[in-house]
This record gives structure tokens, C-alpha cells and sequence, in this order.
């Protein structure tokens, strides 16, 4: 694993959370939009496939609570190793890429047509030297990769 892998498990994992998130709301939208008339019916297999529903959407909150878990503590220990960074412009340019996710340049946001400013924006570098003081810092990460896997 790469320092840049390394770094970016919490954005992989915050999306994966965002995943399931959505595949929950979906499998209630489709329960509420699907639930059965209980008056004059006896349940039977309209039951059934109501509680397997439920049991999958319990499954997937708990997958999801199990994904926050280990979010938190990966945020901690990707927080200590850029810490532990001499140099205080590459800890920035760290903590604002891997742990707030800011985009490396600004952009307008075609939603909002709002500028989101970027991390060179916001440090007041040229883009190329973000980039530049971004691979000094990789190359400054010290971490046993091998052990974070997830």
C-alpha cells in the first residue's frame, strides 16, 4: 500500500458508508411504498417477505455502524501520522486533502454556482506547488502500510 492509498482509506470508507446509507433508504422507500393491507389478510408470505426486508435493512445499518467504527479510528490514525510531519505546510496540505477532502484547485459548483475554493486557493500556493510540497509530504509519511487493511 502506498502512502496515498494509505491516506485516502478514510474518503474510501466514508463513501462506502454513503453506499449503504443509500441502500437503505431505498429498501424502506420501496417497504413504505410496498406495505402490505393488514385488515382481512392473514399475513402468510407477504409477512414474511415484509420481516426478511426488515432483517436486511437491520443487516445493512449494522454493516454501516461497523464502517463508522472503523472510520473513526482510521481518521485517528492517519491524523497521527501526518502529526508527526516536521513541516507545518505539508501537515496542512495533508490534513485539508486526505481528512477534509478539498479538492487540490478551486471550482465552481455547477449546483450552486457557488466557488468552492481548493486547497492552493485557500494556502495562497500556485496549484504546481501544492502538487510539488504533496509528494515531498508522501515521501515524509511513516507508517507500516502493510498493516491497514479493511
Amino acid at each position: 500500500m502506498t502512502a496515498k492509498e494509505y491516506l485516502s482509506q478514510a474518503y474510501v470508507i466514508e463513501r462506502r458508508i454513503g453506499i449503504i446509507r443509500r441502500k437503505v433508504q431505498a429498501l424502506r422507500s420501496a417497504l413504505e411504498y410496498k406495505s402490505p393491507n393488514l385488515q382481512g389478510s392473514s399475513g402468510g408470505a407477504a409477512g414474511d417477505r415484509m420481516s426478511e426486508s426488515v432483517a436486511k435493512i437491520i443487516e445493512y445499518e449494522q454493516r454501516a455502524e461497523s464502517l463508522v467504527g472503523i472510520l473513526i479510528d482510521r481518521r485517528m490514525e492517519i491524523e497521527e501520522s501526518i502529526n508527526a510531519l516536521a513541516d507545518p505546510v505539508q501537515r496542512e496540505i495533508l490534513e485539508r486533502r486526505y481528512l477534509l477532502y478539498e479538492p487540490w484547485e478551486g471550482h465552481f459548483d455547477e449546483n450552486t454556482g457557488e466557488y468552492i475554493k481548493g486547497i492552493a486557493d485557500s494556502m495562497e500556493y500556485t496549484p504546481r506547488r501544492i502538487y510539488q510540497i504533496h509528494g515531498e509530504a508522501l515521501k515524509n509519511i511513516s507508517v507500516n502500510f502493510s498493516e491497514f487493511q479493511f
